[in-house]
């Protein structure tokens, strides 16, 4: 089996191989797959700005969601901060994680716009569609739980 078979690095593009992902510090100095120690808007270097949506497309799903809120949650800069909440947004909004939405529309807090308000129409669809999705799985579980006339007769009698 090949070692590129084993990507344990879901929802990260391009995982570390090799000498890479053994660093202690999980790659190079300059590694753009290390969350980012801008202050102020500044890279880890202190002299460009960081490329927020460049550090994002390393990243895929839960993962990129995960890095944007750690950018936005600690730079220092505000037009930073919202370009990864917007980018956060519009990444949950494939998805149907309807808490975590909630929460990041807050955060934004009608800063970028009526198009990054909170769509309560879709949190509730959301939240409709896991509840019935929720509902036939515990049916299909007790289906399996509740052994059938059929099954107990046969154990009550072989």
């Amino acid at each position: 089996m090949d070692d590129d078979d084993d990507d344990d690095d879901e929802g990260v593009v391009g995982a570390p191989t090799g000498h890479e992902a053994m660093c202690s510090n999980g790659g190079a100095v300059d590694d753009p797959r290390r969350p980012p120690t801008a202050r102020a808007g500044k890279g880890a270097a202190g002299g460009e700005p960081m490329d927020v949506e460049a550090y994002a497309a390393l990243y895929t799903g839960r993962t990129k969601v995960a890095r944007l809120l750690f950018i936005a949650e600690r730079c220092g800069d505000e037009a930073m901060q919202l370009e990864a909440l917007r980018m956060a947004h519009d990444e949950i909004k494939k998805g149907e994680d309807s808490h975590l939405y909630r929460e990041v529309t807050a955060k934004i807090g009608g800063r970028l716009g009526p198009c990054y308000a909170l769509d309560q129409s879709w949190a509730d669809t959301v939240d409709r569609r896991a509840e019935v999705r929720k509902e036939k799985l515990e049916n299909e579980l007790n289906g399996y739980k509740v052994p059938s006339a059929t099954s107990y007769s046969c154990f009550r009698w072989c």
